[in-house]
C-alpha cells in the first residue's frame, strides 16, 4: 500500500468514526457500522480523499469473524437441530429470488443478460464481479448494485426490526463485547486471529478474511477449549471499518450514476424484503422460530452485516452465521452452473 493510499485509508477511518460517535449518540442500532458507513459513503460522492480498500477491509474482517465465532457455544450443535427446516428451503428461497431479482433487472433496468443475471444473484460482491466477468458482463455495474444493496439493506434493516420487533419478546444471548478483564485473555483472540486468516487462505474459503478467524473461533468456543472476549473498543474500531469499507465503494460516482444506481437497487432490495419476510413468517409460523431471527438469516445483506445486526438486536448470531455461510456456498457452486447465455 502507497503512502497516499495509507493516508486516504486513515481519513476514510476519521470520517467514519466521527459518523459512528454520532450514530451512536442519537441512539441508532449497530451505530459504529452504519455511521461509519453513512459518513464515508457522503465523503466519497463529495470527492474527499478517503478510500478503503479490500486489503484494508480484512484486518477489521478478521476481528469481527473472531467476535462472531465467539457466540457459538457448547451447546449449539443440540440447539442446531432445530435449524433443519430453514436450511433445506434457503436453496428454493435463493432460486426464487435469483428469478424475481434478474427479471427485474432484465425488464426494469434493461442490463444486458449476463449483467442482470449476476446483478441479481443473491451472492457477494466480489464473488459476482469476477464470476460476471467471464462471460462479458459489465462488473463497474455488478459491483456498484451490490454495493448498493448492501448499504440499503444494512443501513434500513437494523430501524425497522428495532420498529416492528421492539414489543415482541425474542431469545438473547450473552454480549460478545468485552472489558478491561478481556486483556487477560486477549493472547486467543489474536491466535484466533493470526491462524484463521492462515488457514483461510490456505484452504481457498470464500471471504477467507472473515470465515478463517470465525471457523477458529467457533471451534474454540463451541469445545470449550477457551471463552475469551474481544474488548469493546476493538470490536467498535472493526465495525468502523467494516463500515468505511462499504462507503467508499461509491468514489467516483455522479450524482446523476449515483441516484440511478440507487433507484434501481432500491428496486430490488424491496422486492428482496418482502420476498424473505414472506418467506420468513411462513417458516416461522411451521417451526415456531423466531421471524426476526429468520428475516436477518434469510436476508440479502452480507454475511459480517447481518450477523453484527444480530449481535446488535441481542439475537443468535450463529443461526444467521450458519444460513449466510450456506446460502455464500450455494449461490458459488450453483450461479456459474445454472447461468446460460441467451441467445440473441
Amino acid at each position: 500500500m502507497s503512502v497516499a493510499s495509507l493516508l486516504r485509508f486513515i481519513a476514510a477511518l476519521g470520517v467514519g468514526a466521527g459518523g459512528g460517535a454520532l450514530f451512536w449518540s442519537i441512539g441508532a442500532p449497530l451505530p459504529w457500522v452504519l455511521g461509519s458507513m453513512a459518513g464515508c459513503a457522503a465523503a466519497s460522492i463529495a470527492g474527499l480523499p478517503v478510500a478503503a480498500s479490500a486489503a484494508t477491509r480484512r484486518p477489521m474482517a478478521a476481528v469481527i469473524g473472531v467476535v462472531l465465532g465467539s457466540s457459538f457455544r457448547p451447546d449449539l450443535l443440540a440447539q442446531a437441530r432445530e435449524w433443519i427446516v430453514p436450511l433445506a428451503l434457503l436453496p428454493v428461497f435463493l432460486a426464487s429470488a435469483a428469478l424475481v431479482c434478474v427479471t427485474y433487472f432484465r425488464r426494469v433496468a434493461k442490463f444486458d443478460p449476463a449483467t442482470a443475471y449476476f446483478a441479481g444473484m443473491p451472492g457477494g460482491i466480489a464473488e459476482m464481479v469476477v464470476m460476471g466477468s467471464e462471460p462479458g458482463a459489465d462488473e463497474r455495474t455488478i459491483g456498484l448494485i451490490h454495493a448498493a444493496r448492501i448499504f440499503l439493506v444494512v443501513f434500513t434493516l437494523p430501524f425497522l426490526i428495532r420498529l416492528v420487533a421492539a414489543p415482541v419478546e425474542v431469545h438473547r444471548v450473552v454480549a460478545v463485547g468485552g472489558d478491561t478483564a478481556s486483556w487477560s485473555l486477549l493472547g486467543w483472540a489474536l491466535g484466533c486471529v493470526v491462524t484463521g486468516l492462515v488457514l483461510g487462505r490456505a484452504l481457498r474459503l470464500p471471504a477467507w478474511h472473515l470465515v478463517g478467524p470465525l471457523a477458529v473461533s467457533a471451534i474454540v468456543h463451541v469445545t470449550g477449549i477457551a471463552d475469551f472476549r474481544i474488548p469493546d473498543w476493538a470490536l467498535a474500531a472493526a465495525q468502523v471499518g467494516l463500515g468505511a469499507t462499504i462507503g467508499c465503494r461509491f468514489a467516483g460516482l455522479t450524482l446523476r450514476a449515483l441516484l440511478r444506481t440507487l433507484l434501481l437497487a432500491a428496486g430490488s432490495t424491496i422486492l428482496l424484503l418482502v420476498l424473505t419476510i414472506v418467506w420468513a413468517i411462513g417458516i416461522a409460523a411451521a417451526t415456531d422460530i423466531d421471524p426476526v431471527l429468520l428475516v436477518l438469516a434469510y436476508s440479502p445483506g452480507g454475511l459480517a452485516e447481518m450477523s453484527m445486526v444480530a449481535l446488535s438486536l441481542a439475537l443468535e448470531p450463529a443461526f444467521v452465521i450458519v444460513h449466510h455461510l450456506t446460502r455464500v456456498v450455494l449461490v458459488l457452486i450453483g450461479a456459474p452452473l445454472a447461468f446460460r447465455t441467451p441467445r440473441s
